[in-house]
C-alpha cells in the first residue's frame, strides 16, 4: 500500500509539473526540422530539376544579364550549405525576388535532390592558401575561424567561398554591412572588414579554385 501511495504521489507530482510547465509558456516537443542528409539526395533527378537554375548559375548564364548583382557560383558547393539556403529562401526567411518565387514551389526533397546534383565533385581537402595575397590577413583573422584559411572551412551548413566570384562577394559584404542581408553574424564580421578591404578579401577567395558554374 506504502509503495503504490508512493508511486501515486509521484505520478500527481510530474503532472503537476507538467501543468505548470505549460502553465509558464513552455512549448510541447516541437517537430524537427527536415534533414538535409535523410532521405538521400538523387543526383540524377537533382539534374533534371537544375535547369531553371542554371539560366543563372551556369556556365553560360544568360538570364543573369541585367540582374542587381552577380549569380554566386554554386557547383562544388557544400550540399548542406544549398539544401539549408533554399529551405531559407522557401520560408522567406532570406529574401532574392528571383529565389523565393523558384524555391516556393520546392519539397524538402527537390531541395535534396538539388543539392547533391550541384554539390557533386566537392573536393576533399582545401587548396593552399596564397598568403602573398593582399587579402589574406584579414581574411584569415575575421573569417578564418567559420570559413578556413582559404574559405572551405569544416562546418556543416557553411557556405564554401573559395573560387567564387569576387564581385558576388564583395557585394556579399556590403549587404551584410548595411543590413540588407540579415545574419547578425555576418553583419558584425562585415563590419570588422573596413569597406576599402572588400575588394581585396573577394579576390582572395577568388583566385584559389573550387566552385564553379554549373554544367
Amino acid at each position: 500500500m506504502i509503495r503504490w501511495k508512493t508511486k501515486a504521489v509521484a505520478a500527481a507530482a510530474l503532472l503537476l509539473l507538467g501543468v505548470g510547465g505549460m502553465a509558464a509558456g513552455e512549448k510541447g516537443p516541437q517537430p524537427a526540422q527536415p534533414s538535409w542528409r535523410v532521405p538521400l539526395g538523387d543526383v540524377g533527378r537533382g539534374g533534371a530539376l537544375a535547369a531553371p537554375c542554371l539560366a543563372c548559375h551556369g556556365a553560360e548564364p544568360a538570364a543573369a544579364e541585367g540582374l542587381p548583382q552577380v549569380p554566386p557560383k554554386i557547383h562544388r558547393q557544400r550540399q548542406s550549405y544549398l539544401f539549408l539556403a533554399m529551405r531559407e529562401y522557401r520560408e522567406g526567411v532570406r529574401k532574392n525576388e528571383i529565389m523565393e518565387p523558384f524555391a516556393e514551389g520546392l519539397s524538402d526533397q527537390d531541395m535534396r535532390d538539388l543539392a547533391a546534383y550541384f554539390a557533386q565533385g566537392f573536393p576533399d581537402r582545401p587548396p593552399e592558401a596564397k598568403t602573398a595575397s593582399p587579402g589574406y590577413a584579414v581574411t584569415n583573422r575575421e573569417c578564418g575561424l567559420c570559413h578556413g584559411e582559404t574559405g572551405v572551412g569544416e562546418l556543416e551548413g557553411m557556405p564554401v567561398l573559395t573560387g567564387q566570384d569576387p564581385a558576388y562577394l564583395a557585394h556579399a559584404l556590403r549587404a551584410y554591412r548595411s543590413g540588407e542581408r540579415s545574419d547578425p553574424t555576418m553583419r558584425r564580421v562585415a563590419q570588422a572588414i573596413p569597406p576599402d578591404q572588400d575588394e581585396a578579401v573577394a579576390a582572395f577567395y577568388g583566385t584559389h579554385v573550387w566552385l564553379e558554374h554549373g554544367k
